[in-house]
Formats: structure tokens, C-alpha cells, sequence
């Protein structure tokens, strides 16, 4: 009676390892489930969205559970069913040739699936997960260890009804931030010479590599960006029949003789398409944005140049943080290139 060798090649034991990783990996999820509510962070579960998008995670990761269940042994042992039945042999799923080609295809299925429980664990383990475990395991606390659904079955699709929050909260607050934005530009169309305040303001933060100087008008000025080597034009824009000034249009100012550049032209049209036109403080921020255009990479790529070796031309208000005096508001900028915008 022949014995098993007490040693394997080393191409066997490589090709063995994979599924064994597989099994211990499957065998220590209930321990995941388990040790998965740790650290939890807490969490406003008074509020609706909060619970849709509990609900939405794990009806995610049951789904998921789903796939794990036909790794093994189905999808562990697609490699050979194209040889154990002729009829599945195609051209998108041929045949092993060789048993060298079989035991391949069988490392490279098995890694997959390796990879897919391991991204599946991390899902589970993940940060936002910790405080909906949390949640559950109390929930089942105070139901004395009731399902909390007798039926088992789902009752709606939680991802369907997160995004109709998600649009209904995020109609709500557009509307809180246009509402906002209205009493803002009243407040300043309201106050004569408001925009000298802010000039003034702004030339007193000495931002590097910007110059603000005074035009031949009131309602007219012209920045100056040395580090990118460009002018810009602003100019105020009065309502019919009104001496306020009502928004602001930015040009190019070039020296005789020479044309805008593209980068002039294309961080032109990003400004004077920004929102809040009407808001200098705003546009003075977004100018002075572009003064270190040359060394700001894009925050998508984090890359300073694009393939077609464009600079980030174009630039979103990031977010807005109160001033020490409480009259004025810095303005922060992202740069993205026009393909990553």
C-alpha cells in the first residue's frame, strides 16, 4: 500500500495554496461577522437617509455573500468544465491543452476568487460598516435575539430609495444655498461701495505673487499674477437706470503687438463663467488662485500637466471659511484640468 509523499513539488504546493487560503478565508468570516462592530463610531440614527444607507450597505453585502457561495467549488473549477463537457467549449472559453494550461487557468481562477473574498473582508471591516454593526447588535439586543425581518426577504431596494434621498436632500440644499446666495447679493447690491471694502480687504492679505492696481474708474481694476506672468481686466457692470454695480466682467490685459496665449484664454473663460458674478470677493479669491497655476497640480490626477499637455485651467470653489473680522469670506479652489474637470 503506497503512502502519500510527506513533501510536494514546489509547483504543486503553489498551486494548492491558493484554495487553502480560500477555505481558512471562508471559515474565519463568521469571526468576521463577528469582531466586525469594534470601534464604532457614533451615528445620528434619528436620521432617515442614515438608516436608508445602512440598509443599502448590507443588502449590498448580501448580495455579495451570494457570489461568495458559487466560488467554491463552481467557480474555482470553471478551468475544467470546458473538459468535462464539450458543449461549453468556445472560443471566449476554450479547453486546456496542455495540463500545464489547466493548472494556469486553476491558479489564476483561484486568485481571483482569493482577491474577491479579500475585498469583500475589507468591505465588512470597513470604517462606515463598524457603526451599522453596532447598530444591529443592539437592535438585536433589545428584540432578545429576533430576526429583525421574520420574513427574511428584503422588502424594497434600499439603493433605489438612498438615491431618492440623496436627490431630495440634495434639492433641499440647493435651495438653502440659493436662498443664501440671494440675501448676500442683496446685502451687497444694497450697500454703496461695499466693493472698495473688499478690495481693500483683499490687498490687505498681501496674498503672494498678486497685485492689485486701481483702474481709471471707480468700478475698474486690474490683478496682476507675476508668477503666472498674466493681467487680468476687471470691470464693473451697472444695471440700466441704477448706479450700483451689479456684477463684474474679467479680460485679458496683453502688451501691444501680442495675442492671448491659450492658457490666458482658457483660465479667462473659466472665470467669467464662474457662479456669484455678482460677488467681487469671490472673483478676487478665484484670480488669485491662478498665480501659482505653474506649480499647482490637478487634484484628481496630481498631475501638474494632462496627455495633451494642458495646465489645470479650470478651478471649483472647494469651500468658504469665515475671516477673523467676520465681514468677508475666504474663497478655497480646486485645480483641475479641462479632461479631469
Amino acid at each position: 500500500m503506497s503512502t502519500a509523499p510527506t513533501s510536494a513539488p514546489a509547483a504543486n504546493s503553489t498551486a494548492t495554496s491558493v484554495p487553502t487560503k480560500i477555505e481558512r478565508q471562508a471559515s474565519g468570516m463568521q469571526g468576521t461577522i463577528q469582531s466586525g462592530n469594534g470601534n464604532a463610531k457614533p451615528v445620528n440614527w434619528e436620521s432617515e437617509i442614515q438608516l436608508v444607507s445602512s440598509l443599502a450597505k448590507l443588502q449590498e453585502l448580501e448580495r455579495k455573500i451570494h457570489e461568495i457561495r458559487q466560488f467554491v467549488p463552481a467557480g474555482l473549477l470553471e478551468p475544467i468544465v470546458p473538459i468535462s463537457s464539450s458543449n461549453t467549449v468556445s472560443t471566449n472559453n476554450p479547453a486546456a491543452e496542455t495540463p500545464a494550461i489547466l493548472r494556469n487557468d486553476l491558479e489564476h481562477a483561484a486568485h481571483d476568487r482569493l482577491a474577491s473574498l479579500e475585498q469583500f473582508q475589507s468591505l465588512w471591516r470597513s470604517p462606515e460598516m463598524k457603526p451599522v454593526w453596532a447598530h444591529v447588535e443592539a437592535r438585536l439586543g433589545e428584540a432578545n435575539g429576533q430576526i429583525l425581518q421574520p420574513t427574511g426577504m428584503w422588502e424594497k431596494d434600499y439603493d433605489v430609495l438612498l438615491a431618492e434621498l440623496t436627490k431630495a436632500e440634495k434639492g433641499k440644499e440647493d435651495e438653502r444655498l440659493r436662498e443664501e446666495e440671494d440675501a448676500e447679493r442683496t446685502k451687497a447690491l444694497s450697500s454703496e461701495g461695499e466693493w472698495t471694502a473688499v478690495i481693500e480687504r483683499f490687498e490687505q492679505r498681501n496674498v503672494p505673487g498678486v497685485r492689485v492696481m486701481k483702474g481709471q474708474n471707480q468700478t475698474s481694476l486690474a490683478i496682476a499674477l507675476s508668477r503666472a506672468g498674466m493681467v487680468f481686466l476687471v470691470a464693473g457692470v451697472r444695471d440700466y437706470n441704477s448706479s450700483a454695480v451689479s456684477g463684474w466682467q474679467v479680460s485679458s490685459r496683453v502688451a501691444p503687438g501680442r495675442s492671448t496665449t491659450k492658457l490666458e484664454q482658457a483660465v479667462l473663460e473659466c472665470l467669467n463663467s464662474r457662479p456669484r458674478k455678482w460677488d467681487l470677493a469671490f472673483l478676487l479669491d478665484m484670480i488669485a488662485s491662478y498665480a501659482d497655476i505653474k506649480q499647482t497640480p490637478c487634484i484628481k490626477c496630481a498631475q501638474l500637466t494632462n496627455n495633451a499637455a494642458q495646465l489645470p485651467t479650470i478651478r471649483r470653489a472647494q469651500s468658504t471659511q469665515p475671516s477673523t473680522d467676520d465681514k468677508s469670506r475666504l474663497f478655497v479652489f480646486d485645480a483641475f484640468h479641462p479632461s479631469c474637470a
